[in-house]
């Protein structure tokens, strides 16, 4: 009699609260950030608050790693609903809203404060055509810009005449930049790319200090080229379908918080990257100055490219003037005040 009871107490009690609103909703979020990483920390210190403020609605399980896969295997889990979210690059965004290939267009910017600009202009658009696609996006997060690192110094094109260059997967401007310039380029997911160092596949990568030192690649190449390539930006993403189980009120809460974690992320980088640099050269890489006029080489070949591919339907164009619009303007202001 006494079970009998007890069982019915189970289940009344699991309807009241799943008619109340108390039923947790579980969010699946992968990422390639390593276990132990400023960003899983912060991401997991946020994970407990959210659950504390929506007295245990909403629940974050990360998997860090990339025990999920790469970023294609992630968005397959999502698909199915395996996974529901993920933090992603902007190149890993854009094969789903090519528009996310917009802030990773090799040599658009030549320093921080410019993308700052940009981004102050076109992060709120570029969030907007997420959710039409229906991710819910968290804000964007900067790497900072990938430098080349290399295992022999490079301060031109010909020094990298003969070696294997990494180029993300699916990045396919970087790849035909590549081309461009008469270099071979190895494709390979953002996860194999140490293991590529190791074996040989490639011999060169472009990355941050930040990127270097978190993924270990800063122990297979000895050599820094001091040319900002790509500006690298990240995003958490979560399905919308999925998201919208929460009540309005719990989704408030989860904006709220992971929005002002990467804010934080982002406004702290420069900092870090700059210490991650001063660390990577306390390990005995070597910084090289790119020789005279090898930007305007580069950017030639890189805008070329970039008009070429937009051209051809890959990329939205309207986003790709945009930027150069606003490019211009804070040009234009920043001679002004330089004067």
């Amino acid at each position: 009699m006494r079970s009998k009871i007890r069982l019915i107490s189970l289940v009344v009690g699991a309807l009241l609260m799943a008619h109340s609103g108390w039923a947790a909703t579980t969010l699946k979020i992968a990422t390639v950030a390593p276990e132990g990483s400023s960003w899983m920390q912060k991401m997991r210190a946020g994970a407990v608050e959210i659950k504390q403020r929506t007295e245990g609605r909403v629940v974050l399980k990360f998997y860090g790693g990339g025990v999920m896969g790469n970023e294609k295997s992630v968005f397959r889990k999502m698909r199915v609903g395996q996974l529901h979210g993920g933090a992603f690059t902007g190149g890993g965004l854009s094969k789903i809203v090519p528009d996310m290939m917009l802030y990773g267009l090799p040599l658009l910017t030549r320093s921080t404060a410019e993308m700052n600009y940009i981004r102050h202009q076109m992060d709120a658009q570029l969030i907007e055509r997420l959710d039409k696609a229906g991710l819910v996006c968290f804000g964007f997060a900067s790497g900072g810009f990938a430098k080349l690192m290399t295992q022999k110094p490079v301060a031109s094109v010909e020094d990298l005449k003969g070696k294997k260059v990494w180029v993300p997967e699916g990045d396919t401007v970087s790849y035909e930049v590549m081309e461009g310039l008469g270099v071979a380029p190895v494709t390979l997911p953002l996860s194999d790319v140490l293991t590529g160092l190791q074996t040989g596949l490639v011999d060169v990568v472009a990355t941050s200090p930040l990127g270097a030192l978190a993924f270990q690649w800063y122990t297979r190449v000895g050599y820094i080229t001091d040319m900002p390539l790509v500006y690298i930006s990240g995003a958490l993403v979560v399905d919308k379908r999925r998201f919208s189980r929460l009540t309005a009120g719990d989704q408030k809460v989860v904006h709220e918080i992971l929005e002002a974690i990467y804010q934080d992320i982002d406004q702290q980088t420069d900092v870090d990257n700059q210490q991650a640099l001063q660390t990577l050269l306390g390990q005995g890489l070597q910084l090289i100055k790119p020789a005279d006029g090898e930007y305007e080489r580069w950017n030639t070949v890189a805008t070329k490219v970039i008009d070429a591919v937009a051209a051809r339907g890959n990329f939205p164009d309207d986003l790709y003037q945009q930027a150069q619009q606003h490019l211009s303007v804070f040009r234009q202001q920043h001679a002004v005040v330089s004067e």
